[in-house]
């Protein structure tokens, strides 16, 4: 049985749909007269529930984002927010006891805790977003509830989770990760012992479900001071190289007196070298200088999810054709490391944009950037719903994104989390000399045989005629 819960009090949604609203009539009647606050939570066939604004101009917010035209679907322990007060929709089937996993598994998993985070954070901006159906939780001052009942922050209609599974609550040096479940929380495929404090991107998994954590990130420590410069090394004494001996002198020719038959007989007989074809052998040359190759996006293991879409950069340059593969239903898009697709270019803001899947299709956020978002050439003010397989630009960096259905040949290797140098790719690029086309080779050679041969011609004429001088 599904319903929706106000101040501890349940109300069952009916097969013909539960209405809500700030009017008299309405079967969930809210506090206030503004009659422009007003929606309608309905079941499918399959005993899903969804809900829509009932009046174009009605405020409606679904964990916190502002429900659209389009109705939204409701999952187990979902927050709705109307005229000021807050609802929670859940479901009788998935409410049951926890189930415990086996030893085995736990204890497989289960590792020696790690120290600090990687990437440490403060106690500000922290939020939970979900890498199955990509929903954002915001963390407030006071922490968040992460468990099965409906009473919680973030419900996870699981057997594996506990009714109050673990919280995160906001204290000095960062936000703490407190377990209070039976069968664990894991931080990054590690399992925590009672409490650890969270870093930026850190990936949490409680029973099935998986969640990236995101706050602001704290300052680097300064860099210890730089040790003093080495000694350099005594100079090395003055090497004596020793002359090399004179190469001996070729005894003189002697010369040889020629009457003047024998001279002309001589120059006669001598044969005239005919016109080689082959070129001369090329003087050695310093070998080409090695280009460099432009950087790589770095790669990490495969998931094990097929993947949703795929985002190919189709700016001109080293870095063309590059394809990142978007496997969850959230993809975070900018120049920090900590975004899914890491784009490492001055025109990226450090998180520019995120790409989310929904029930309605493919969507792309603006998150604030400074050079913006465009799809098909148009700004994105917001956010705007993509269709088919537009192409779509952040800051300077132009690529194609393309649903699975229409991603074309499969593509390996390749996962979204990945980082581009596109700046010192674009450095990356040398002129190469131009090659010398064949034809004009073969034409140097020839010439080069003609005039060997016409010298060794006239040698042997000049020969004769100073002989014949005598």
């Amino acid at each position: 049985m599904a319903y929706l819960q106000m101040h501890g009090q349940q109300y069952p949604v009916p097969s013909e749909g539960l209405t809500v609203g700030c009017y008299d009539g309405a079967a969930l009647r809210l506090p206030g007269d503004d009659v422009s606050v007003r929606a309608v939570v309905t079941l499918a066939a399959d005993g899903s529930a969804v809900i829509r604004r009932d009046a174009p101009e009605a405020m409606v917010l679904v964990n916190g984002v502002q429900l659209g035209v389009e109705p939204s679907p409701l999952l187990h322990g979902d927050k709705v927010e109307m005229a000021g007060e807050e609802l929670r929709y859940g479901d009788v089937k998935q409410g049951g006891s926890t189930q415990f996993v086996s030893g085995a598994q736990v204890a497989e998993m289960a590792k020696a805790r790690t120290g600090a985070p990687a990437k440490p954070t403060l106690a500000r901006g922290g939020r939970l977003v979900s890498l199955t159906d990509g929903r954002e939780y915001v963390v407030p001052d006071d922490g968040i509830t992460i468990g099965r009942e409906v009473g919680n922050d973030v419900v996870i209609s699981s057997s594996e989770v506990s009714r109050r599974h673990a919280e995160i609550v906001p204290m000095p040096g960062g936000y703490h990760l407190n377990d209070l479940s039976t069968n664990g929380v894991f931080v990054n495929g590690v399992r925590v012992e009672q409490t650890q404090v969270l870093g930026r991107g850190d990936v949490l998994k409680l029973g099935p479900e998986e969640f990236r954590f995101y706050a602001d990130q704290a300052k680097a420590a300064p860099a210890a001071a730089a040790a003093p410069p080495m000694p350099a090394p005594p100079p090395a004494p003055p090497v004596v190289s020793t002359p090399a001996p004179a190469a001996p002198v070729p005894p003189a020719v002697p010369v040889v007196a020629l009457d003047l038959e024998s001279a002309i007989a001589s120059a006669a007989a001598t044969p005239v070298p005919a016109a080689s074809t082959s070129a001369p052998p090329a003087p050695p040359s310093a070998p080409p200088p090695t280009p460099v190759a432009p950087v790589a996006p770095k790669k990490v293991a495969p998931s094990d999810r097929a993947p949703l879409a795929t985002l190919e950069i189709i700016n001109e340059g080293p870095l063309k054709g590059t394809t990142f593969e978007l496997r969850s239903a959230l993809t975070n898009v900018g120049r920090g490391t900590h975004n899914d697709v890491s784009l490492n270019d001055e025109s990226v803001s450090d998180s520019h944009a995120k790409i989310q899947k929904r029930d309605g299709g493919w969507f792309i956020v603006d998150q604030g950037s400074t050079n913006g978002t465009y799809v098909g050439g148009r700004r994105v003010q917001g956010e705007q719903r993509m269709e088919g397989a537009p192409d779509v630009r952040f800051g300077g960096i132009k690529m194609t994104f393309r649903p699975a259905a229409t991603a074309g040949e499969p593509i390996g290797g390749t996962r979204a989390i990945a980082s581009v140098q596109a700046d010192q790719a674009r450095k990356s690029t040398t002129a190469r000399p131009a090659a010398t086309p064949v034809e004009k080779k073969k034409g140097c050679a020839a010439m080069v045989a003609f005039i060997m041969a016409f010298a060794a011609a006239g040698a042997s004429l000049l020969v004769a005629l100073l002989t014949t001088g005598r």
